[in-house]
């Protein structure tokens, strides 16, 4: 009896929150004026103003953004790196790129500490052909705890879509609000598979089938994985560490993307590298030698997987590895002539 009260329980939840009546959050998140919206902090405010609970707060989020974010098809089209998607620059603008609009998002709940994840992925979205193999993440989106569970958001879909001119058409759908991670998973393969939210995660092998059989992958045959742990413990670590550990898996998932760890890791460097100046200045030789070892090692591992990257950008990190090697060899035999 309990089990069966249990079950009757959870259903009259979900249909709760299925049927649950956003017009007046939806309503308001549409007459932001534009004076509020200059910065996160304003626009976090004003869309916060008739909310009563983080689940009415990312829902005017959303709202927002995708009524007012135009998806940068220009941007996109160039292929360029390094272009700036920092949440500032979305709202300057109006317009941005999925990493743009997945970043606004996690700055929205971030600074009304929802907790909130950019997740990168493999997408069924433009330019998608059945069966096509992906060489790399193409597209981002976002998990955020809600409703005390983690759950799955794409502003960037939700925006609008590109026609067959490839111009982008604004056009609002709510598809991709809190969506349920087996229905997700059909055009949305994180990199990462922790963000599948899925107890029995698909393998690219079945993502690149069709809707059927991505189902019948996911159907809870084999061990179950308790992702909401694995989550747990992944917030504990630096974000460094967390781009690393992500990254490890990513690539023990789909061995096709070695520019994730290989990026990962020379990210690391970097940060292992900082200070180093200042260790020079005050002469603490020992210790800079130790750095300069370890920003090498770090290296290294960059190195020996980007220098199997098929992607332009990959390539390019290459010479960036090879150059930070070549460096810190020479820094090291320095420090230990210093030190004899």
């Amino acid at each position: 009896m309990r089990t069966i009260l249990f079950v009757i329980l959870t259903l009259l939840s979900f249909h709760f929150l299925a049927a649950q009546d956003f017009s007046l959050i939806d309503t308001h998140s549409k007459t932001v004026p534009s004076s509020e919206s200059k910065t996160v902090e304003s626009l976090t405010a004003f869309l916060n103003k008739p909310t009563t609970t983080d689940l009415e707060k990312v829902r005017a989020y959303y709202v927002w953004i995708a009524n007012n974010i135009n998806y940068d098809t220009k941007t996109f089209f160039s292929g360029k790196s390094g272009i700036e998607t920092s949440p500032q620059e979305t709202l300057k603008k109006k317009k941005a790129i999925c990493q743009g609009y997945s970043e606004l998002f996690r700055a929205l709940c971030q600074y009304s500490q929802i907790p909130c994840y950019l997740v990168d992925g493999y997408s069924k979205g433009y330019g998608y052909k059945p069966g096509k193999k992906f060489a790399q993440s193409d597209h981002a989106w976002n998990v955020v705890f809600v409703d005390n569970k983690w759950q799955l958001i794409d502003a960037t879909w939700a925006s609008g879509y590109m026609d067959e001119s490839l111009h982008f058409k604004k056009l609002f759908t709510n598809e991709y609000f809190l969506t349920q991670p087996a229905e997700f998973v059909k055009k949305h393969l994180p990199s990462d598979p922790m963000w599948q939210l899925l107890a029995h995660p698909i393998s690219m092998e079945c993502y690149l089938k069709g809707d059927a059989e991505i189902a019948k992958c996911n159907s809870g045959i084999g061990s179950e994985f308790v992702f909401a742990d694995s989550i747990q413990e992944y917030g504990k670590l630096s974000y460094e560490m967390q781009q690393v550990v992500s990254a490890e898996r990513a690539y023990n998932f789909y061995p096709e993307n070695v520019d994730a760890p290989g990026y990962a890791y020379l990210n690391l460097a970097f940060v292992e590298s900082n200070g180093l100046n200042e260790l020079y200045d005050n002469k603490n030789y020992q210790q800079a030698l130790e750095r300069c070892q370890k920003a090498l090692e770090l290296n290294e591992k960059a190195y020996s997987y980007l220098k199997r990257s098929k992607t332009p950008n990959g390539k390019a990190a290459v010479d960036i590895c090879k150059q930070n090697i070549s460096s810190l060899k020479e820094s090291i035999r320095s420090l230990q002539n210093i030190l004899k």
